[in-house]
């Protein structure tokens, strides 16, 4: 008996043994933690989805609010967040089937519950998700219950408004163009993917742009130049649509005075306007050789071609196709040589400019600052000039991609473009900085995550 009291035989196996109890506890335990980070993961992204896609949401209402187009999204921004917490497998409750795509369970095992919850701020939308579960070896250590959550926020920023627009098509990017914009944007409505903004050149200077942004992707041939760049943003209303039902209804019983004629003589010469006791249009003009002055709104049919100086404050309204007749293919713009253009937009335009089916408030309103309005349908629209020339004022062109090259812009001016789509092509210096700082009819909204 004594032997057997001092044999230490099995005695690093009983140690070893009583070792073990605590280590398999912390290992079981370290398991269950880890169970519930996949959970915390699995909780965050439903809630990044949830956040995000009610952000989208509040981002349609935001712009439909804001002038644009309605918002075509019947559903609301609390449906949209919890749809998509529960195509990531959380629902608030029992609400399991009340949303499209829904990967909830039916039931979930006993004593597991989730909860879903949606905050919507003017600016924010807030998704909270989680989930309550019992535990197991923690509850030796009095944690009976875990509760297992995640947040997420997203906010609708709104960028500065656009100074150049497109309304279809890329916005491109060629050569080692200058812009300066520093109150306002850049922005395209076209949806492709791949390549809404196109940079086809890398040396282009953005530097002193506010934002350059797109609703579909942008594409670099050389370069990281997509960095500067925002994708997936909102549409941005056209703040002058407006103006293309009243300008295509125009109809030559419009100018009782029938075509004007251009006047010879020496230069400079005084184009007469459209006005009280001069309702004309001017039919295919083309200014050679001469230094011309323009003062008021003209409106022109068939090809206006700039090969002279031009210079003034003036409006150039191109009419519609089928405007003489049903072989009209109506005004165009064509610039040839390096002529020295200098047209600043009238800063005020009253009814007696203009027919009678123009001279409404809203019209004039819309009218205001446009120096160019050219409906034409074309692919290769172009302004150009000399390094002294530019068009001071709106160049509104929604059916056409406008392509500028040289240096068409004033130093220290505004010129705003609106056209289907726009090139900024060349060695060219392409200035904004006399933009005022915000235009309220027409803004452009992106979503981000903030936490």
């Amino acid at each position: 008996m004594r032997k057997m009291l001092h044999c230490r035989r099995g005695s690093v196996a009983f140690a070893t043994v009583v070792a073990l109890v605590p280590l398999i506890g912390f290992v079981a335990l370290g398991a269950e933690a880890g169970s519930w980070y996949v959970t915390k993961q699995q909780a965050q992204n439903a809630a990044d989805a949830a956040a995000y896609s009610g952000g989208l949401r509040l981002q349609c209402s935001t712009v439909a609010n804001g002038g644009g187009a309605a918002c075509a999204d019947a559903q609301s921004i609390d449906y949209r967040a919890r749809q998509f917490a529960a195509q990531n497998t959380f629902c608030d409750g029992s609400d399991t089937n009340s949303y499209s795509g829904s990967r909830c369970p039916t039931s979930l095992p006993s004593g597991i519950s989730r909860n879903v919850s949606i905050a919507v701020t003017a600016t924010q939308v807030q998704a909270t998700v989680t989930q309550t579960q019992p535990t197991y070896l923690a509850n030796l250590l009095g944690l009976s219950t875990v509760t297992i959550g995640a947040t997420a926020t997203a906010e609708v920023k709104q960028l500065a408004f656009p100074c150049v627009l497109t309304l279809a098509d890329p916005l491109v990017f060629q050569g080692n163009t200058t812009i300066k914009s520093p109150n306002c944007g850049l922005s395209s409505n076209d949806t492709d993917k791949s390549g809404s903004i196109q940079f086809t050149g890398n040396s282009v200077n953005l530097n002193q742009v506010k934002s350059v942004s797109g609703v579909g992707g942008c594409s670099d041939t050389g370069g990281s130049q997509c960095n500067a760049a925002i994708t997936s943003a909102s549409s941005t209303p056209n703040p002058l649509s407006g103006l293309d039902t009243a300008i295509s209804s125009l109809k030559i019983t419009d100018f009782p005075s029938g075509a004007c004629s251009v006047p010879g003589g020496n230069s400079p010469i005084a184009l007469a306007a459209y006005g009280t006791s001069n309702k004309c249009y001017y039919n295919g003009p083309s200014f050679q050789n001469k230094n011309y002055t323009l003062n008021g709104v003209y409106f022109i049919d068939g090809q206006f071609q700039i090969q002279g100086n031009l210079t003034g404050t003036a409006t150039l309204i191109f009419l519609p196709p089928k405007f003489t007749g049903s072989s009209d293919p109506g005004g165009s713009l064509k610039i040839s040589g390096n002529p020295t253009i200098q047209i600043t937009a009238l800063s005020s335009i009253t009814a007696s400019q203009v027919p009678t089916s123009l001279g409404t408030a809203a019209n004039l309103t819309l009218l205001t600052g446009i120096v160019i309005y050219d409906p034409e349908a074309s692919s290769n629209l172009k302004i150009t000039g000399s390094s002294t020339s530019y068009f001071n004022g709106i160049t509104y062109a929604p059916n056409a991609d406008l392509t500028y090259q040289g240096n068409a812009t004033q130093t220290n001016s505004c010129n705003e473009v609106i056209a289907k789509g726009v090139t900024l092509s060349g060695s060219s210096n392409f200035d904004n900085s006399a933009c005022p700082v915000s235009n309220p009819a027409a803004f452009t909204h992106y979503v981000r995550l903030v936490q």
